[in-house]
């Protein structure tokens, strides 16, 4: 049988090529693809920029106060930037055991608001570092009909703390310790 020259090395290029191919692989796979492998290091995470510009503008809480009152009981007072009628919540958070020790809801009126005196059942929380958490969603469940109004459903509040919650919905949200 009559074969073109050349013919052997032609039947061996597939062979060569695919070894070369699975050598290539073999020493990727031996030496990593250019990452480095971070055994020992903690934990941390990527502080990403506010894509959507929720939290630039003016401050959304102007002041905020927690202080004590005679007898020691703990009120927290302050003002926000939010219609009437906006209701706020204020979390109180022991921070060495991160207990939550209180909540009480307050409302906006006159773009101030103030906590009845807090007590727990034993009396004046002792003096500790506090971390005070303060919260509002913009939907039909925290806020009336008058609230979501004024501000668009949430949707036109900008300013630290004005971010997104659960299902996408405008709140606010904003943390601050304490010792009292």
């Amino acid at each position: 049988m009559l074969r073109p020259r050349g013919w052997q090395l032609r039947a061996r290029a597939p062979r060569r090529a695919f070894a070369v191919l699975l050598g290539a692989a073999l020493v990727a796979g031996l030496l990593g693809c250019g990452r480095r492998s971070a055994r020992g290091t903690a934990l941390s995470f990527e502080d990403l920029s506010d894509t959507t510009g929720l939290a630039r503008g003016a401050p959304i809480l102007t002041s905020f106060e927690p202080h004590r009152i005679t007898g020691q009981a703990l009120r927290v007072r302050g003002t926000a930037d939010l219609p009437d009628g906006t209701r706020l919540q204020v979390s109180i958070v022991r921070v060495s055991t991160g207990e939550t020790v209180m909540v009480a809801q307050v409302t906006v009126e006159g773009r101030a608001f103030e906590t009845a005196p807090l007590m727990d059942v034993r009396g004046p929380l002792p003096v500790d570092l506090y971390r005070f958490d303060v919260l509002a969603h913009f939907n039909s469940t925290w806020q009336s009909e008058r609230v979501l109004r004024a501000t668009q459903d949430g949707r036109s509040l900008r300013g630290p703390g004005i971010t997104r919650g659960t299902g996408g919905q405008p709140a606010f949200f904003l943390r601050e310790e304490r010792r009292l």
